[in-house]
């Protein structure tokens, strides 16, 4: 009888310890936009902006509305770089009007390279262009 109850009494302060932990964590508190909000162009792997460097980067209104974003990158290595590139336009609230899948875009080595999308949307009127390493997916 005395092991039942020491067991049962180990069991609830092992419970009582267990639920102490699993309150709420106290983090930290982000107060400015992201950064894809905020600029018109974001390199998403820092080691990326130390080997390519943007030249140019307009944005034009055409015609018929839309949005037409130009970028040049000069590569600064003796080595081609390979990226991926996306473009997410906004409207006037700030809210998705259109966005790009990643799309590859290589860098031959000490070039320069230009890269240009139009929107779809005629509501885009502001747009970030974003940069990574290529992603490897695992075969499954």
């Amino acid at each position: 009888m005395r092991g039942v109850v020491f067991i049962t009494a180990s069991l609830m302060y092992a419970g009582a310890l267990f639920m102490a932990g699993c309150g709420p964590v106290p983090g930290s508190r982000v107060d400015s936009p992201p950064l894809e909000k905020s600029e018109n162009l974001v390199f998403l792997d820092p080691d990326l902006s130390a080997s390519v460097r943007c030249d140019k980067l307009v944005a034009d209104r055409l015609p018929s509305g839309r949005l037409h974003v130009l970028v040049s990158f000069y590569n600064q290595d003796n080595d081609t770089v390979e990226a991926q590139i996306k473009i997410k336009f906004r409207d006037e609230l700030g809210n998705a009007a259109d966005e790009t899948t990643w799309m590859p875009l290589d860098f031959s080595r000490r070039e320069l390279s230009s890269f240009e999308y139009t929107s779809l949307s005629s509501s885009a009127r502001d747009f970030t262009v974003m940069l990574r390493r290529p992603k490897i997916t695992q075969p499954r």
